[in-house]
């Protein structure tokens, strides 16, 4: 598949998951909630490894750093990111996610050496600033312990998300198989948040009604299986950095979606956000480049 299709693929899909989401918080502890997510997602994609046969060993130091990697993209992540929305507006969650692309860069840096790419860092800048301007009527910015509680809690989890992201990039440099891999992610984070939800005394509980069991099947198809192989296929092929522009466009698309189900109002606001948005998107991604040369081409075959 195309990189822009993975692209379009995982923003419009993790801009889906924030409704999905909510209809699980308040009903199942969010560890259990991630653990079902991911132990089943985990389950049926080594089903279809099984069938493709496509599984292969792994040394112990790859299963290590699998574990590292799936405790933070698959577990911790996610617990820490329902936990914050325990506390904050959906609109501050979203301009906390935009902190994934600067926490790549810097993890990327540190870890595997890469350089820091001025057009995706400037992107970046763009982009924050049109979801700022997006979100600014619904932001309510206070020093209640909760809202800093909420907003530490979203930082956390865009941490583990960062270092589960740049591992992915250490997986492409071995050559690690991507399904083998996203399928162990899986289940190393679902085993994870199921031990923290035993060692707290959170008692395994399902709830068998419509919206739990719709939200929890859509975000094992469509959120982890197809959205997060994706974003892992997108990271080993541009890198951490440029894929950690999607968390920067879904909140857009969650937007067109709460448009077309909940009647979201546009503004001149929220239109100049989208600009600037897509703009960065050109920047971080190069496309800004790609079209000045091809326009450069076309003048000079005039």
């Amino acid at each position: 598949m195309h990189n822009s299709l993975l692209f379009l693929l995982c923003a419009f899909v993790y801009g889906s998951t924030w409704f999905a989401i909510t209809l699980q918080l308040g009903v199942v502890d969010p560890l259990w909630s991630v653990c079902y997510r991911y132990i089943l997602s985990a389950a049926l994609l080594a089903l279809f490894c099984c069938y493709r046969k496509s599984f292969v060993r792994f040394s112990l130091n790859q299963h290590w750093r699998l574990f590292l990697q799936g405790s933070c993209l698959c577990g911790l992540a996610y617990w820490f990111t329902y936990l914050s929305e325990l506390h904050i507006t959906s609109a501050l969650s979203a301009l906390m996610s935009t902190t994934i692309l600067y926490l790549n860069l810097a993890i990327g840096r540190l870890w595997l050496g890469n350089p820091v790419r001025f057009p995706v860092f400037m992107g970046g800048c763009v982009g924050s600033v049109g979801i700022l301007l997006i979100f600014l009527p619904d932001l309510h910015f206070s020093a209640s312990d909760n809202m800093l509680q909420g907003m530490l809690l979203a930082f956390i989890g865009c941490i583990f998300f960062s270092i589960g992201s740049v591992a992915c990039e250490k997986n492409e440099r071995e050559g690690l198989a991507l399904l083998p891999v996203a399928t162990l992610n899986m289940f190393y984070g679902g085993v994870l948040v199921s031990v923290i939800a035993l060692v707290k005394g959170c008692t395994p509980v399902v709830v068998f009604s419509f919206e739990y069991i719709a939200s929890l099947l859509y975000l094992i198809f469509f959120g982890s299986i197809a959205a997060l192989v994706s974003y892992m296929a997108l990271i080993r092929r541009i890198g951490a950095d440029r894929t950690a522009y999607v968390d920067i466009v879904y909140p857009v698309i969650a937007l067109f979606i709460s448009t077309i189900f909940e009647g979201y109002q546009w503004t001149l606001l929220s239109i100049t956000g989208v600009f600037f948005v897509i703009t960065g998107n050109l920047v971080a991604l190069g496309g800004v480049s790609k079209l000045l040369v091809y326009v450069k081409r076309k003048g000079s075959n005039l």
